[in-house]
């Protein structure tokens, strides 16, 4: 988790951990949104970047859902999960890592494409809700 840390404060990214008996967990933001970082104390070769977001209540799940599944297969890295329950989407890129040496070098790529990624889910729901109802 360390190299996590450091890549961080390279980055200028202030940022917080919290651990307990199953994970290693650092919060972090970057231009204004909030990320995290998980490694799981029992598989610690994999790290996992993300950041989760709020699904506005006029958004049909179902176009949320497909959007999803779209952008999963078309993205490059990140995944996206819609929890319906909760109405969150949860965006993340998941990593093999040896020691985690390689982290610094990629850490604004990986943030980079978690934006991207973020501002295309929402601006693609965003239609269903924003544009005026046709009579």
């Amino acid at each position: 988790m360390e190299v996590f840390e450091v890549a961080l404060d390279e980055e200028g990214l202030v940022h917080e951990r919290e651990d307990d008996d199953q994970t290693f967990r650092v919060t972090f933001k970057s231009e204004g949104d909030r990320y995290f970082v998980v490694v799981y104390r029992n598989d610690p070769q994999f790290a996992m970047v993300g950041t989760g977001w709020a699904i506005a209540d006029g958004v049909d799940l179902a176009n949320a859902i497909a959007l999803a599944n779209v952008l999963n297969a078309r993205k490059k890295f990140v995944k996206v999960a819609v929890w319906e329950e909760q109405r969150d989407v949860l965006f993340t890129v998941e990593l093999p890592m040896d020691d985690g040496s390689e982290i610094g070098e990629t850490l604004s790529r990986i943030l980079d494409a978690l934006r991207d990624c973020v501002g295309e889910f929402f601006a693609g729901i965003r239609t269903d809700y924003d544009e005026p109802a046709s009579e």
